[in-house]
This record gives structure tokens, C-alpha cells and sequence, in this order.
């Protein structure tokens, strides 16, 4: 008797017959040694930071504080001897404040 295509499912078994289930779905054979051929190499990192993705106001910000920053060799001079300043002061009360501090810790 001949079957038509539609009942032929693979070769010779007819739609109707249970056929065999497929049993490999993937193998990594070779792909380590293909992926080694030409080496592994570390991804290049970019010399500078893509922006993309970032909070626009952050990044509206950081150009307005980078152009703010700019200045001339006696403003940056200037700037500098300010700082230091600063930095006595501020140091100068955090002596004053240890002290006071010993001075409670001692009368208790």
C-alpha cells in the first residue's frame, strides 16, 4: 500500500508510528580549542569613560565644575596658599577640640 507524504514522517515511519526522541541538543566539543587558538585576550579598556547612560544633570554639572577649575598659574598659586590656610585652621580646631575633650574625660 503507498502512503501519502503527509502520513511519511522520517524515513519510512508513518506519522502514527512513536519515533525515537533526539537525544544530543549541543556539545562543546572543539570550541576550547578553536576559542585558544588565537589566545584569549583581555577586553580593551577605553581611555576614557563613555557618558552614555549617566545622569545628565551629573554630567551638566561635572563640565560646569571642570570649567570653573580652569585658571591661570598665580590664580592656581593663590588657590594653593588659600588651601593651606584652611587646612591650619582646621587643624588648629581639631587640636582645640582633642583638648577639651581630654580635659571632660579627666574631671569625670
Amino acid at each position: 500500500s503507498r502512503r501519502s507524504r503527509q502520513e511519511v514522517g522520517t524515513v519510512g515511519r508513518s506519522v502514527h508510528d512513536p519515533a525515537m526522541a533526539k537525544s544530543k541538543n549541543h556539545t562543546g566539543h572543539n570550541q576550547i580549542y578553536k576559542n585558544h587558538r588565537n589566545g584569549i585576550k583581555k577586553t580593551r579598556r577605553p581611555r576614557q569613560m563613555s557618558m552614555r547612560g549617566m545622569n545628565c544633570r551629573f554630567i551638566r554639572n561635572q563640565a560646569f565644575a571642570k570649567r570653573g577649575m580652569k585658571c591661570t598659574p598665580e590664580e592656581k598659586e593663590e588657590r594653593l596658599a588659600a588651601q593651606k590656610e584652611a587646612q591650619k585652621r582646621i587643624e588648629e580646631k581639631k587640636k582645640v577640640e582633642k583638648e577639651e575633650r581630654l580635659k571632660e574625660l579627666s574631671k569625670k
